[in-house]
């Protein structure tokens, strides 16, 4: 095998959900969660972006949802476990779909080296609405590595659950803020 066809072939096999976002600085923290928002909003009849939120993700990631989305069950999900429950839970198309975005509001980085945590006060709405369906917090732990931020795990808790989410954390959301 010559060595061009040799280059081409080892090139396809570099995963392309490991590729640098192009419209996220994944060198900053908010622009990694940022990423991760952006990777799970959807207008009405579209697809997420999986393969953006696969990119944000170290192989061995974890993400924990509160217990009472999971049927009081604690369950650690890797981001494909995530990406299968989510794509159940949200068939795409048909009369009812109305999209989703899901956005952070308010955020505070601890960062000590190459380690960080993100807590990211979030709120849901359906695709072009302003009301609020859901809110809470997204605590993300992130490592430095290969010149950029990766997730490591992200676990939520929602104000159903948990309470009304503190000041020091943005408050609750109200519709259109």
């Amino acid at each position: 095998m010559n060595r061009a066809l040799s280059l081409l072939f080892a090139l396809l096999l570099v995963p392309v959900t490991r590729a640098q976002d192009a419209d996220h600085d994944l060198t900053k923290v908010e622009g990694i969660v940022d990423a991760t928002y952006a990777a799970i909003a959807r207008a009405p009849g579209e697809p997420f972006n999986w393969d953006l939120f696969g990119s944000l993700f170290l192989e061995e990631a974890t993400l924990i949802p509160n217990t009472e989305q999971r049927q009081g069950a604690f369950t650690v999900l890797s981001p494909q476990d995530f990406i299968d429950w989510i794509d159940a839970a949200t068939p795409i198309g048909g009369p009812n779909d109305r999209g989703f975005t899901e956005s952070g509001y308010h955020i505070q980085v601890d960062r000590y080296g190459d380690i960080a945590n993100a807590m990211s006060s979030y709120k849901k709405h359906f695709w072009g609405s302003d009301e609020v369906i859901g809110a809470g917090i997204n605590s993300f732990q992130l490592v430095w590595k290969e010149d950029r931020w990766w997730i490591v795990s992200i676990i939520w808790d929602e104000p159903y659950a948990a309470g009304p989410i503190a000041e020091q954390y943005g408050g609750m959301p109200t519709s259109g803020n």
